[in-house]
């Protein structure tokens, strides 16, 4: 949990850092205001002794989410969240926070759970006590409902959107999705926020949530088949020839080709017995070998995978000497 506890806070070699600090504040007026900014319009109150808040917000963007670390400071209770276009997934780090929905308490949170709600189609509120500590996603619905259409092939149930759950745990599947999210911001914050790995954090916690959304209503997973070599396959294979250096996400490859991501991965696994990010996997790797087999004096290594869209030079050297059975320097070395 510490990569959870510290994100936003912290910097790669583990000093303070206030580069992602939007508030820190002891003013009822100027937390409200911020808070409303970057989630959404609510009524917050405070549900103890304490009137003055002790608040800390720091926040950083992933595509179209707002990821953010937040405390009041003291016990408060929030309601009249307004419908807007938001949704929100708040991860408990520290303390204790009870749900509410229509009106009804429905949940409480500890360390490591995580509720979810689409503000959009359910009433909620909520009560936290002075010691809580969290990890909000802030999501737009509309982006999550292009997303559903992009993987599924479908608009989603309209019941799904209502559904507000928990979930999560400390060994769960969603606190190491999110440590790793939170690794990537601390240890490569540029690269989250204007490079391709941050595209790919986006596509990774979208269909993450909506894969559990969809489990709420235990949809069937109907299997895709074919009569015919899909000519999709061909376009996600020239999209892949021709932007395979942008590191194309999934959904990108699918849209390009016109169909769900779950077509394009059924046809390729049919027709190609691989993947589609198998696909680019390997039309990268050899566009660097290229690369690196022509490169002019004064080329390194590091530089000619960037421009491939590597962000981890490590996972980057491993994958080519697994691919190739050669370093990438020993390659450039018979250039």
């Amino acid at each position: 949990m510490n990569a959870l506890r510290n994100v936003l806070i912290t910097d790669a070699s583990g000093a303070p850092s206030t580069r992602y600090r939007l508030l820190q504040s002891a003013d009822w007026d100027e937390v409200q205001h911020c808070c409303r900014q970057i989630y959404m319009p609510y009524e917050a109150a405070p549900s103890g002794p304490a009137l003055h808040p002790d608040s800390v917000l720091d926040a950083i963007q992933i595509g179209h989410f707002t990821l953010s670390r937040f405390k009041y400071g003291i016990p408060v209770h929030l309601s009249q969240f307004q419908a807007g276009e938001t949704g929100v997934v708040l991860t408990t780090l520290h303390g204790a926070i009870r749900h509410w929905t229509h009106g009804k308490a429905f949940s409480d949170t500890g360390a490591g759970e995580a509720f979810l709600v689409d503000n959009t189609r359910t009433h909620y509120g909520l009560d936290a006590d002075p010691g809580h500590l969290q990890i909000n996603l802030t999501f737009r619905h509309d982006a999550m409902a292009a997303l559903h259409e992009r993987w599924f092939g479908q608009p989603a149930d309209e019941r799904m959107w209502a559904c507000a759950f928990r979930f999560g745990g400390l060994q769960s599947s969603w606190i190491a999705l999110l440590t790793y999210v939170c690794q990537c911001i601390t240890q490569m914050p540029d690269m989250v926020e204007q490079g391709p790995l941050g595209r790919h954090l986006e596509e990774a916690i979208g269909v993450h949530l909506l894969t559990l959304w969809r489990q709420q209503l235990q949809q069937p997973q109907a299997p895709t088949l074919h009569r015919l070599t899909p000519r999709h396959v061909l376009a996600a294979e020239q999209h892949i020839r021709e932007h395979a250096s942008d590191a194309p996400t999934l959904s990108a490859l699918a849209a390009a080709a016109g169909v769900s991501v779950r077509t394009l991965n059924a046809a390729f696994r049919e027709y190609r017995d691989c993947t589609p990010m198998q696909a680019l996997r390997e039309a990268r790797l050899t566009g660097v070998r290229a690369e690196l087999l022509s490169a002019p004096p004064g080329a390194t290594v590091r530089g000619v995978a960037a421009g491939w869209g590597y962000a981890n030079f490590g996972l980057f050297a491993a994958d080519y000497r697994r691919r190739f059975d050669e370093t990438p320097s020993a390659t450039l070395a018979r250039r």
